[in-house]
């Protein structure tokens, strides 16, 4: 009788320890999801920034030789 108590405690650790090893890979799966899409995040952020700059540069570009001269003139360039 003790040893199908036994086999069923042996049973029940293997099935145990699957249990946590799927568990363990799917939560690292998701952790790597996660950390990709903020990479991602990142990146698309940074994207628009440099965009946003240089729409601002241009913006404040003169717009012709004449209004160059008076920026080097007044000094505000």
């Amino acid at each position: 009788m003790t040893g199908w108590i036994a086999l069923v405690l042996i049973v029940a650790v293997v099935i145990a320890t699957a249990a946590i090893f799927a568990a363990g890979r799917k939560a690292g799966a998701a952790a790597e999801a996660a950390k990709a899409r903020e990479a991602e995040l990142k990146s698309q952020k940074e994207a628009s920034d440099a965009k946003d700059r240089m729409l601002e540069a241009g913006a404040a570009a003169p717009r012709d030789r004449d209004a160059l001269a008076d920026r080097l003139r007044d000094g505000t360039f």
